[in-house]
């Protein structure tokens, strides 16, 4: 058994160091940084799991908060335009006039793989600035920008008769000399032009509380106070996410060694229970005693497809997500009906596969649930990047998300989730009333930037939701957070080699020591023992509930009575009224009677 446990833990190691970001690709919305490939060679050294789970030891101490003072952004305003015939040429671009509508005396033709054009400029200050280039094609071309020979962004070039404008915006540049490069890796365009202005999106980016509320009316108190906490913490503080190697704590317990604190939030992952993992029964248990010691609990799911069990890759399955798409209402009929449905032909196999294993893993949280376990849960991750099969297309991803949601939330009545999104990308956004938070995977080595270009990127597809930092290879510098204003929900480091190197010390390829402890000892940041005590914030929600909800049941009640009271004094009038009535028919009759008595005699 121990045998098999180690080798299952062997095989988690390596989804560590190649799961999430070995092959993120370009987001059509997000510019990525210059990649740097998530090795697959690397081992992490892991010790066996045992039935307990002892403290790891403690060696260092921990170091006091420092407090993190925000440096005032230098700027400058600058607009200028850069006539690509003025540029430096390469290879067999050259300067044309045969197209219509371009500006200045020309443009340059010709730009391929093995033409370039490079245009130079003085940045007046070091800051951020927008960079847009004008460019056409005969045919689609796939083109790269580069500024200051780093990698801004990729782009795609559809073929037209027109100039297109392409934009990257809130790119930092050192002040002085600079140089804009665009290189071509498949086909060929025409440049027309660069442009370069000031950006004071950054400088001006204030972040502030929210007061959202989960997307599910009938989430429990727990969840509702963590949610609660994160909307209220959102803009002034982050808090520490760490993913551990699936099955195990390795890298939150060496968190704990090098830095004398643990993260507040702890990642695991799912994966096991849709692919019969024997380390996945350590997840849960993990997981309630991470909750059971004040830590947050957090999940994502790395889904192997339903059918084969191959690989969660896209290229490494036939698996299609398109055939699984159907217009029956099947997210909370019970398996024995949808397999009627299969054998009507009326959903097809992928379909069937798919709500099955969504119960397997349902069952799972639902464990939690019964603990009182709040889960930060991320499914579905980096969808618009095409590198998993639930990547097919935006419109059966948000199929895909769709069912998931309604099922987890109507059928398994799983109210303990908080629902975070991460395509990554404007068009397969699942909508307000469908997540609770939206994030970036951010894989940029050795770059200590807060990156709050993707921050306000995200807050453009929802300024009701906390933004969050899902994974990253290299935790940003808390003072580029203070500078950069940007103050993401929580941050979570990827584990595996990002973290660790085979004799599992750390690895400063993607985070040095220095830069981890202060990551870890500031006023900025929420490590797991600043955490407040959120269930004693979810009893003050249910108190405070409780009591609205009698004040209400006491105001409708007195209401109620003073209606009664005033329908009961609108009878009485009425009958006061009708034997006045009476009594003045009674008087009249007396008196005509004597009237006539009168004339009788």
């Amino acid at each position: 058994m121990k045998t098999k446990r180690l080798a299952a833990i062997s095989a988690a190691v390596m989804l560590m160091l190649s799961g999430c970001g070995t092959k993120i690709a370009e987001n059509n919305d997000i510019p990525e940084p210059k990649k740097t490939e998530k090795t697959t060679e690397a081992t992490v050294t892991t010790v066996p799991v045992e039935d307990s789970v002892p403290e790891p030891e403690v060696t260092t101490t921990t170091a006091e908060d420092v407090k993190i003072v925000p440096a005032e952004l230098p700027f400058a305003e600058f607009d200028i335009t850069l006539e690509a015939e003025t540029g430096e040429l390469s290879g067999k671009a050259e300067v044309s006039k045969e197209r219509e509508a371009f500006s200045g005396e020309g443009y340059v033709k010709g730009v391929d793989k093995d033409s370039g054009i490079v245009l130079h400029f003085d940045a007046p200050e070091s800051q951020y600035y927008n960079l847009s280039v004008a460019v056409a094609a005969e045919k689609k071309s796939v083109c790269t920008l580069n500024a200051n020979a780093s990698h801004v962004g990729d782009f795609t070039v559809a073929a037209g008769e027109t100039f297109s404008l392409f934009t990257f915006s809130n790119i930092y540049l050192a002040k002085g000399g600079a140089d804009l490069a665009l290189t071509v890796s498949s086909g060929e365009v025409d440049v027309d032009y660069a442009a370069v202005t000031a950006s004071t999106e950054i400088r001006d980016l204030k972040l502030t509380p929210l007061k959202s509320t989960l997307v599910n009316a009938n989430a429990d108190y727990n969840t509702k106070a963590l949610y609660s906490y994160l909307c209220e913490s959102f803009g002034s503080k982050v808090l520490i996410g760490q993913h551990d190697t699936v099955g195990t704590l390795t890298e939150t317990r060496k968190i704990l060694e090098i830095t004398g604190r643990s993260p507040a939030i702890r990642f695991g992952d799912l994966m096991p229970f849709t692919q019969d993992m024997i380390m996945g029964e350590n997840e849960i248990e993990y997981a309630e005693k991470w909750a059971s010691e004040g830590g947050i609990v957090g999940y994502m799911w790395h889904w192997t497809d339903p059918i084969g069990g191959k690989s969660y890759y896209s290229d490494e399955t036939d698996f299609d997500l398109t055939k699984a798409v159907t217009k029956e209402k099947i997210a909370t009929l019970p398996i024995s009906e949808l397999e009627k449905l299969l054998e009507e032909e009326k959903i097809s196999e992928e379909c069937l596969a798919i709500v099955k294993d969504i119960d397997k893993v349902s069952e799972k949280l639902k464990e939690l649930q019964d603990k009182g376990i709040s889960v930060i849960w991320r499914p579905l991750h980096e969808a618009s990047n095409g590198y998993f099969w639930w990547g097919k297309t935006a419109a059966s991803y948000k199929w895909l998300w769709s069912l998931l949601y309604q099922r987890q939330t109507n059928y398994h009545k799983l109210n303990n989730l908080i629902w975070v999104w991460s395509a990554q990308n404007a068009g397969w956004y699942v909508g307000d009333k469908q997540c609770d938070i939206i994030s970036a995977d951010i894989y940029d080595k050795a770059n200590l930037s807060a990156h709050a270009d993707r921050l306000i990127f995200l807050k453009n597809i929802s300024a009701n939701k906390p933004i969050v930092m899902s994974e990253c290879g290299t935790l940003p510098s808390v003072q580029s957070i203070a500078d950069q204003h940007a103050y993401w929900g929580y941050i979570g480091q990827w584990g595996g080699s990002f973290l660790l190197k085979e004799d599992a010390t750390l690895n400063p390829e993607y985070n040095k020591l220095d830069d981890l402890k202060q990551f870890y000892a500031n006023d900025i940041t929420i490590t797991r023992d600043e955490l407040p005590d959120l269930k004693a914030r979810a009893a003050e929600l249910e108190e405070a509930d409780k009591k609205a909800a009698e004040e209400k049941a006491a105001a409708e009640s007195k209401a109620a009575d003073e209606s009664s009271k005033a329908d009961e004094s609108g009878t009485a009038d009425e009958s006061s009224k009708a034997d006045e009535s009476k009594t003045d028919s009674k008087a009249d009759s007396k008196a005509d009677s004597k009237t006539d008595s009168s004339k009788a005699s």
